[in-house]
């Protein structure tokens, strides 16, 4: 976190300012961030899992020669 910095008025207010950047993807804890490589995962092989069924049923079935 920054460092406040305090400006004195000559009058009696003080103004502290805070600058402080914050991006979430990067404010993550350790187990946030592997919940969501997790989920990244697991929808990465389910579609993968589609792809190779898909590709089972209609490609390899279609493609047999047919005997002479």
């Amino acid at each position: 976190m920054a460092d406040p910095t305090v400006i004195e008025c000559t009058t009696a207010c003080t103004v502290t300012v805070v600058h402080q950047i914050s991006v979430p993807p990067f404010n993550l804890t350790l187990e946030e961030g592997a919940s969501i490589a997790i989920a990244i995962v697991a929808v990465w092989a389910v579609g993968l899992a589609f792809r190779e069924f898909h590709r089972v049923i209609f490609v390899d079935g279609s493609s047999t020669k047919e005997s002479e």
